[in-house]
């Protein structure tokens, strides 16, 4: 099949995908999980410098942004991935000055200002510090869970999101007897926000469930910290360019590989050997005569990212399966009671008569009770096999144009 673009309709049709890709590339732009840097470039007397030209550095990947200040000295660079940083300003008759140590989070707008000191560009000066840690961009609200924190804090059950409870105006929601009880995941109201108005995205990907109100499986489990380099929860006054809720947005980055290969292997074991019983867990024969229920879980997986060519592509791979049996024990108290319940003698009714055959036949089909007071328990197990992949490709053409494609896969099995 041939397409012409010849004539009018095909100027139209080429508007329109022009149009369309457009708005694609407009809208991730703004939700991509990445930050900025900015800020101005002055001289010792305080005078603004135009026509500097700034060098972004990643020390990670080698990759690098160039950019030159406008005739107000300042300069602003979006859509940086998450990572370790230096900055490098240069002009005739200024020494070069370089800030190393900068770490870009996500969501973040850092503000790196600089004033250059009178000497030829061969001259250096070096200053290692951090951007402004106080957001003067914007009047958002939001803290970061970073890297280090999903590294050291345990995560019972590896689900990245609680650690979303530890951050200011976030209350977690316990009462299962109202709206939204019985959806899966860990629910939680932001600045008293409904449960419903809270959104995830990775790199920009929406990462709803189909009840729309978290991102977990239909068991609660967000598996994949290790695909996760960091995340940012806004909790209030966030910009258009979020979106989707008005109460929180929680904006994640995949991990990316880099110059260096970096990996793990893992596995966590829990069972029913390192539990206490219950009140109602009794030894019976449906059980075993075991006090506590079985339960066994078995999470393992690994990681592994580096260079596929140095300085210019790279690649990242998690995987995580979890395995797990829960055993309930399930309690009722409306077994009948003695000869009445499973056996085949005839019974003599309370007020003393012949009890109606129909109704022993009924009665056949409940268990006899094996605790006190006509009581009968009996295990339940609810078996469970999940599995999580991602993988990642980063690919930098130039100094102005990169590349990068995640697939995530994740699938359950009750």
């Amino acid at each position: 099949m041939k397409v012409r673009s010849g004539g009018t309709q095909g100027h139209s049709v080429s508007i329109c995908l022009a149009t369309i890709f457009f708005l694609l590339a407009f809208s991730a732009s703004a939700q991509l999980a990445t930050g900025t840097f900015l800020g101005v470039v002055r001289d010792s007397s305080g005078a603004i410098v135009p026509g500097a030209s700034v060098t972004i550095h990643s020390t990670e990947t080698d990759q690098t942004r160039k950019v030159v200040t406008d005739s107000s000295g300042a300069y602003r660079v979006p859509a940086l991935p998450v990572g370790h940083y230096q900055i490098t300003v240069e002009h005739s008759g200024f020494k070069t000055e370089t800030q190393t140590g900068l770490n870009l989070e996500v969501g973040q707008e850092a503000v790196v200002d600089f004033a250059l000191q009178v000497g030829t560009a061969e001259q250096t000066v070096q200053v290692t510090g951090e951007a402004q840690q106080v957001n003067t961009t914007n009047s958002t609200l939001g803290s970061v869970v970073n890297e280090q924190t999903i590294a050291d804090l345990p995560l019972n059950g590896r689900n990245y999101t609680d650690l979303t409870l530890l951050q200011p105006g976030i209350t977690q929601h316990k009462d299962l007897s109202n709206a939204g009880g019985l959806q899966p995941g860990t629910l939680f109201s932001s600045n008293g926000a409904p449960l419903e108005s809270n959104y995830s995205t990775l790199d920009g990907a929406s990462l709803m469930n189909t009840y729309a109100i978290s991102a977990a499986s239909g068991t609660g489990n967000t598996l994949g910290v290790d695909g996760i380099r960091e995340y940012k929860v806004v909790t209030n006054d966030f910009s258009a360019e979020y979106g989707m809720s008005t109460g929180s947005h929680t904006v994640l980055a995949s991990k990316s590989g880099t110059n260096n290969f970096h990996g793990d292997v893992f596995e966590f074991l829990r069972n029913s050997r390192l539990d206490a019983a219950n009140y109602f867990d009794a030894p019976t024969q449906a059980n075993n005569f075991q006090r506590t229920p079985p339960f066994k879980r078995n999470q393992f997986g690994g990681a592994l990212g580096g260079p596929v060519q140095k300085d210019k592509t790279f690649f990242f791979a998690a995987y995580e399966g979890l395995r797990e049996n829960i055993g309930q024990t399930i309690v009722t108290t409306t077994v009948p009671s003695g000869c009445l319940a499973a056996t085949n003698n005839p019974c003599t009714s309370p007020v003393g008569g012949t009890a109606n055959p129909a109704a022993l036949q009924i009665l056949k089909l409940f268990p006899a009770p094996n605790l006190p007071n006509n009581n009968f328990t009996y295990p339940s197990q609810e078996p469970i096999t999940e599995n999580w992949g991602q993988g990642r490709i980063d690919h930098t053409f130039s100094a102005a144009d990169s590349f990068f494609a995640r697939y995530t896969h994740r699938r359950l099995l009750l």
